[in-house]
């Protein structure tokens, strides 16, 4: 006997309920299709079949959900039905001026690591010197090794080489990729004079560049006829004579000075030169110098060429001829 609510007995006809494999719900506006639905947080029904639902589809409830379209299951990925993309995530602004500091502040770092430790940064050459090696460009710059150009002072370095006594003068140039360059042009000697305790090298302005026991360079013309005190490196002689040779001797060409051996200024009104062959040249006194170079080198050119067996050459500027036998 079936029973009511009441618990009474209920008489009449009992109907079994079916249910429908196909009943769906889902949201007003929507065809329904097969499969169970579940209720959503609004009291809705929604099909299992609905993009939020599917497999693969869990998506967070955006507002551009209603736009997706899920995918189909025959293998065809979900795609926007306006055409739109997916929304881009949230750019930094400011990270290119982050990425410029660290770099600025690496290169920085890097810099002064190089400009106080011993790291080796390059190297040193010297041109135009036989004489001056890259270990007297060190000693002179106080440069230790490894050499590191970041801590070497171009400037300092140029001054503390021009009071090498072998140095007329220097020029510091960096050169491509990572070379420091000396040009130094070295002092030439250019005569030999005596003096209390042995010889004295001048260079072309009078400054001794070198003194010893012995005449050490015989490229440079002997200074007879005079001796000299006690002289140090670095003095200037300043006897009239001696520079008045000296200007003889610089108004010559390199070919010219080659010829002349020693220069006799015994006699403070007739400086006599000699040759390499013995052929005296008579000077005169120590006016026009800078001219009775130049005249000797014609003179000694036409001797030579026209075969003259010649006792001296009067170099006088005014008047010069050659005494023959």
């Amino acid at each position: 006997t079936e029973m009511n609510r009441d618990n009474r007995p209920y008489s009449g006809p009992v109907e079994a309920v079916k249910p429908n494999p196909t009943a769906t719900f889902g949201p007003p506006g929507e065809q329904s299709s097969g499969g169970y639905s579940s209720p959503n947080y609004h009291g809705e029904q929604q099909s299992v079949h609905s993009p939020r639902n599917h497999s693969g589809a869990n998506r967070p409830l955006y507002d551009f959900d209603g736009a997706y379209s899920s995918p189909d299951g025959n293998g065809e990925n979900g795609y926007y039905r306006d055409g739109g993309e997916p929304p881009e995530p949230p750019k930094h602004p400011h990270a290119w001026r982050r990425r410029v500091v660290l770099i600025g502040g690496g290169l920085l770092l890097l810099w002064l690591l190089l400009f106080i430790l011993p790291i080796p940064f390059g190297t040193i050459t010297v041109t135009g010197s036989k004489n001056v090696t890259v270990s007297d460009v060190m000693a002179a710059g106080n440069i230790r090794y490894p050499i590191n150009l970041l801590q070497i002072n171009a400037g300092q370095l140029e001054e503390r080489l021009q009071h090498d006594l072998r140095v007329d003068s220097v020029k510091v140039t960096y050169v491509l990729p990572l070379t420091l360059q000396v040009n130094v042009t070295e002092r030439r000697p250019a005569a030999v004079v005596a003096t209390q305790f042995g010889f004295a090298t001048l260079d072309a302005k009078g400054q001794v560049i070198n003194i010893g026991p012995a005449i050490e360079d015989t490229s440079a013309t002997i200074i007879s006829g005079i001796k000299l005190g006690n002289v140090l490196l670095g003095d200037t002689i300043d006897t009239p004579v001696i520079k008045g040779a000296l200007s003889y001797l610089n108004s010559l060409s390199d070919e010219g000075r080659k010829e002349i051996a020693e220069i006799n200024v015994g006699d403070v009104n007739q400086l006599i030169a000699y040759t390499v062959d013995g052929l005296p040249l008579h000077l005169g006194d120590t006016s026009d110098m800078d001219k009775k170079g130049p005249l000797s080198e014609n003179m000694l050119r036409d001797v030579k060429a026209r075969g003259v067996a010649a006792q001296y050459l009067d170099v006088n500027v005014k008047a010069p001829f050659i005494k023959t036998p």
